[in-house]
This record gives C-alpha cells, structure tokens and sequence, in this order.
C-alpha cells in the first residue's frame, strides 16, 4: 500500500511540474537593438567587422573579450568625447588596443551607433 501511494504522489508530482509555465524572462535579458537609422546601421556594420573581435558590439554588457563593452562605453561618453577617443585610437590606439585606422564618416556613423546604445 505505501509503495502505491509513493508511486501515486511521485506521478502527481511529476504531472504537476509538467503543468508549470515557463519561468519569466530573466531581468537580465539584453533587449533587442532599436531601430536603426542608415548612419547608425553603418556604425554597427563598421563596429562588427573591425570590432568584435575584442569588443562585445551590441547591448549585452557581457562577454567582451579583450576590451569593454560598447553599451558600457555608450554610458561613459558623450558624442564629442566618442570622437576625440575614436581619432586617438584610429592613429595611435589606446593602452593595449592597436591602432585601427577609419575615415572620418565611419567614425560619425559610429558615433550615432554609440548614440542609439544609449538611448536603448
């Protein structure tokens, strides 16, 4: 009788957990990008291809390789700034990140990247 009884309340149990939603989306989530517009999408193409590879490019805090998130960045800096850091490190890098050398335009299309991190 008691092992038919253990038998009764484990398949309870198990149907009940079964029966369970899904647990919320963790706080954490990183939300999706915002919309675009044509500089900022240029911005986020020039950053993957020339930055991912040491830098995490989206709005995740996480997984930076080498150097800082840029949605941490995005919070450190205001557009004017952005520029004077991307001058300095398109000619001569920063601490022990190599020069990576961008035109002008890439760097103010990278500037309204940075701008739409922020403003997400």
């Amino acid at each position: 009788m008691r092992v038919t009884q253990a038998l009764i309340c484990a398949a309870a149990l198990a149907l009940a957990a079964c029966a369970t939603t899904p647990p919320p989306a963790a706080s954490g989530a990183v939300p999706p990008l915002p919309r675009l517009d044509a500089a900022q999408q240029r911005g986020h193409d020039f950053a993957v291809r020339r930055c991912s590879g040491c830098h995490t490019v989206g709005l995740d805090d996480g997984g930076a390789q080498d150097g800082p998130a840029f949605s941490k960045l995005a919070r450190l800096y205001n557009p004017i700034s952005l520029e004077r850091r991307f001058a300095e490190v398109s000619a001569h890098g920063f601490d022990r990140m190599p020069a990576v050398p961008f035109t002008r335009a890439e760097a103010e299309d990278l500037v309204a990247y940075f701008d739409a991190l922020h403003g997400n």
